[in-house]
């Protein structure tokens, strides 16, 4: 690859990956997405499905959950999907995403410790009244991960695509094998973390009742997955004949005041500025920055007085992490109680600070349960399914429902945030609102795990012998017995593995390598 090719690639890689953190968390940077994009650019797109595809089921269950930074599927399945079309091999391009993934780390921690530089200057530019500084060094995050990105994708890109392809014309046919098996196993990673994360003590009849339909009844991952949506809804509508349901309407707002001091305009600039949240993202205090940086434009409506305002923005730029849909929902209410202290006084600066923190825990809860860990996956899953027998509908089904869930909860989280300010929330507690959405949610994702296994876990036993003259093979034997045993066992053992130990996602990687290999170089598998 030339060096302007690597350069123009390079910017590229590293704008897709900024979204994750930079602007927006649009989701245009995982696999799924950005492996077939990658393809289109690169004149494979079949490759960049493929790949893209496969990265994304294994890393599917590895989620970057409250302030953990685990191995990075976007930059391992936009760099693995280059691989792998440089060398022209899929297989090398899908294990190599494994060890890019977990460098990535490093990398992810480096720009989350510049950061906090930031976010201490920034805490000078509140004393002295200086927002425009403020939010200039809230914004600087997005070139921080941009650097970070850019540098270490052009490093990869320039140099490492030959040096691959040479090493993957050189290896011997049992090794280039032993990683077409890996690639095969390497997804059971993810459904194990996916059980985990899910419940499956409780809910493994779903589990298996979505294995079931997609290996007897040949179901794809679509199909089970509305079949999931269908008993979830029915169990809803019969637990609902079962009790009084309760309405919420707007007098059960906190407004006590006919007239706004906040204008509409105000909360749609601060539903804008939300989308560049978590640019400044670090390990002291997370996101607070990019908090500040949402209600700069409320603020600035409600407290002419100066030293009011440095104070607002001050208790603003503390501690704060939320998943960064439903953060807005807490921006919502800030603005609503920030309203009432500029109006009325009663509301102190230990009650808004209080009401943050009350309101983080619950909330980081259901953006990473069910709309992280559930409804990405789900949809993840489905065109991942597709990806992998070459349809350009698979990267689409998963990206447009993600988008419009990003638009849509910012937006009601900021409105419905700020008119019904902190009763929004204990509402949705004392209806049982968020325990059923979440119950409903998981019983389509233990489903479609159960679809997942059998259609994206991947191996065969290649064992035969012949007997009394006639040809036995031992993978036919076992798939009359027990169809997709295998599979089904070894996912079970991974989450048995990752119960038993939370960092035994490293060994069994290795483990999937070694059978891999082994097995090919046995010629058993």
């Amino acid at each position: 690859m030339t060096l302007i090719a690597a350069l123009l690639l390079s910017v590229l890689v590293a704008l897709l990956i900024t979204e994750n953190y930079g602007y927006g968390y649009w989701m245009i940077s995982r696999p799924i997405f950005a492996g077939p994009l990658i393809g289109l650019i690169l004149g494979d797109l079949q490759t960049g499905l493929i790949v893209g595809a496969s990265v994304e089921l294994m890393f599917m269950g590895v989620l970057p959950i409250g302030g953990s930074v685990p191995p990075n599927a976007q930059i391992a399945g936009i760099i693995g999907t280059i691989y792998a079309i440089q060398a022209d091999s899929t297989a090398l391009g899908i294990t190599l995403a494994l060890p890019i993934g977990i460098l990535a780390q490093f990398l992810i921690m480096l720009a989350w410790n510049l950061n906090i530089y930031l976010v201490h200057k920034s805490d000078k530019a509140i004393v002295d009244g200086n927002t425009r500084k403020m939010e200039l060094l809230h914004l600087s995050g997005i070139l921080v991960f941009f650097s970070v990105f850019f540098v270490s994708s052009f490093l990869a890109i320039y140099f490492g695509s030959d040096f691959v392809s040479r090493i993957n014309d050189a290896l011997p046919g049992w090794v280039s094998g032993g990683l077409e098996i890996a690639a095969g196993l390497l997804p059971a990673i993810g459904m194990a973390m996916l059980l985990k994360m899910m419940d499956l003590k409780k809910f493994w009849p779903f589990f298996l009742i979505g294995f079931i339909l997609s290996v007897y009844l040949e179901l794809n991952v679509l199909a089970v997955s509305l079949l999931g949506l269908g008993i979830a809804a029915g169990i809803s509508v019969i637990s609902k004949s079962k009790e009084n349901t309760e309405t919420f309407t707007a007098e059960d707002s906190t407004s006590q005041n006919e007239q706004s001091l906040l204008k509409k305009k105000d909360l749609w600039r601060v539903f804008v500025r939300s989308f560049f949240s978590m640019a400044s993202i670090n390990y002291e205090r997370y996101i607070s920055l990019g908090f500040g940086y949402a209600m700069v434009p409320a603020l600035k409506r409600l407290y002419s007085d100066e030293g009011e305002y440095k104070s607002a923005l001050k208790r603003h730029n503390e501690f704060f992490n939320c998943h960064p849909y439903t953060a807005n929902v807490v921006l919502g209410v800030a603005a609503a109680l920030e309203e009432q202290k500029a109006q009325q006084g009663v509301i102190t600066d230990e009650t808004i600070a209080s009401t943050k923190t009350a309101l983080m825990g619950p909330l980081s809860g259901i953006g990473d349960s069910v709309f992280k860990a559930t409804f990405m996956t789900i949809f993840a899953a489905i065109g991942a399914g597709l990806a992998l027998n070459g349809n350009i509908l698979g990267p689409i089904i998963f990206i447009v429902p993600n988008v419009l869930l990003n638009v849509l909860t910012r937006y009601f989280g900021v409105f419905w945030g700020y008119k019904f300010g902190v009763q929004l929330i204990a509402k949705m507690k004392s209806s049982d609102v968020i325990q059923k959405f979440v119950q409903g949610a998981t019983i389509v994702g233990m489903m479609v795990t159960g679809a997942m296994v059998v259609n994206f876990v991947k191996i065969e036993l290649t064992a035969e012998w012949t007997s009394a003259g006639k040809e036995i093979m031992l993978q036919e034997l076992l798939d009359q017995i027990f169809p997709s045993l295998l599979p089904l066992v070894i996912t079970l053992l991974f989450y048995f593995a990752l119960i038993k130990n939370k960092k035994a996602i490293y060994w069994l990687m290795l483990i999937c390598f070694a059978i891999g290999l082994i097995g090919r170089l046995l010629n058993i598998i």
